[in-house]
């Protein structure tokens, strides 16, 4: 049986709330999180505001700890690996570029970063590998002289996905990062993911609410609601025959949405 290149087992994340009765007070944000993904897979993770989707994903990025459980990366804890290991190994794009790249810092200077915290190359190493990147996701390599407010939305994001592949990851988490972008953008920063998928061998874990978005880009599903799985499907048999009244009631809300738009 094949080694899945992330499995989750009973993953839980508590927050402490303050105190009652001079007895600590705990929140619980994720309760008994399993799951698997395997190489080249795209797992959405599904959910309103509220539902723990992106507490997990910053605990798989290293952003957070977990409370319990475990989180193994080809069959290793990733506990085992120091940050650095871990860095090159999950990587996230963000919701907003415009609050996650730091606007006082070039294009070419954002992306150098991962490398300079992460790695021993060389400065004329690291300039090759922004070039590269830069054209990698259809920017030009000048775009690394400019700042970020002076390139658009859309090559804002082009810049994220650049700066998550610098340390050429074997994961990448989406955290709501189409969601901002309108339809046209949307839809070139979607292609561009799925043809990086297929070139590079990427895994993808989606967060997100859209489920239109989903439909399109994920193998399979997991729906979470008060930090718990309410439901795992295949995405085709997720769509055509949900079982929890929750995802029942979450494809229907979309479906509201989807005909209240203008033909």
């Amino acid at each position: 049986m094949t080694t899945p290149l992330l499995k989750v087992n009973n993953l839980s994340k508590r927050y402490f709330s303050g105190y009652r009765r001079l007895r600590r007070q705990y929140t619980q944000a994720l309760s008994d999180i399993s799951f698997e993904l395997q190489p080249g897979e795209t797992l959405a993770v599904v959910g309103e505001a509220g539902s723990g989707k992106s507490t997990l994903a910053r605990i798989l990025v290293g952003a957070e700890k977990r409370s319990e459980g475990a989180i193994l990366f080809e069959g290793e804890s990733l506990e085992r690996r120091d940050i650095k290991q871990r860095c090159k190994l999950i990587r996230m794009i963000f919701q907003d570029p415009n609050t996650s790249l730091n606007p006082r810092l070039t294009i070419g200077e954002l992306l150098e970063e991962p490398l300079r915290f992460n790695t021993d190359d060389t400065k004329h190493e690291r300039q090759r590998k922004v070039f590269e990147k830069l054209k990698q996701v259809g920017l030009l390599p000048e775009h690394a002289d400019f700042y970020p407010h002076m390139i658009s939305e859309g090559q804002k994001q082009r810049v994220a996905v650049a700066r998550a592949l610098m340390l050429n990851p074997k994961i990448i988490i989406a955290d709501e990062a189409l969601t901002a972008l309108d339809f046209s953008v949307r839809s070139q920063i979607l292609n561009l993911l799925l043809k990086l998928q297929r070139e590079l061998g990427l895994s993808y874990i989606f967060v997100s609410h859209n489920l239109s978005i989903i439909r399109q880009v994920s193998d399979k599903i997991m729906v979470l609601h008060k930090g718990q799985i309410v439901e795992k499907a295949k995405t085709a048999d997720l769509f055509d025959n949900p079982q929890h009244e929750y995802t029942q009631r979450l494809l229907a809300e979309q479906q509201a949405i989807l005909n209240r738009r203008p033909a």
